[in-house]
C-alpha cells in the first residue's frame, strides 16, 4: 500500500479512537467533531493557505451536494 494511504488510515484510526474517548453523549459528537473541524481547518491553512483552505472546504461541500442529488435520483434501497 502506498505510504501515504498507510499514513492517513493510520492517523484516522488513531484520532477516532482519541475523539470517542471524549464523546460521553449524543451532543458530545457534534461538539468533538466541531473541534476536529477546527484542527483540520488550521492544518489545512497551515499547509496551503487561506484561501486554498476556502476552495478545498467548498469542495467538500458541493461533493455532500453531489451525492445527495444522486441518491435523490437513483433512491437506492437497503435490503
Amino acid at each position: 500500500m502506498d505510504a501515504k494511504i498507510v499514513k492517513i488510515n493510520d492517523a484516522m484510526s488513531a484520532i477516532e479512537k482519541i475523539a470517542r474517548v471524549h464523546i460521553k453523549t449524543d451532543d458530545d459528537k457534534l461538539l468533538v467533531a466541531s473541534a476536529l473541524m477546527a484542527v483540520t481547518r488550521n492544518l489545512y491553512v497551515e499547509s496551503v493557505g487561506a484561501r486554498d483552505t476556502a476552495h478545498i472546504f467548498a469542495t467538500i461541500v458541493d461533493s455532500f451536494d453531489m451525492m445527495e442529488e444522486m441518491l435523490e435520483q437513483y433512491k437506492p434501497t437497503i435490503h
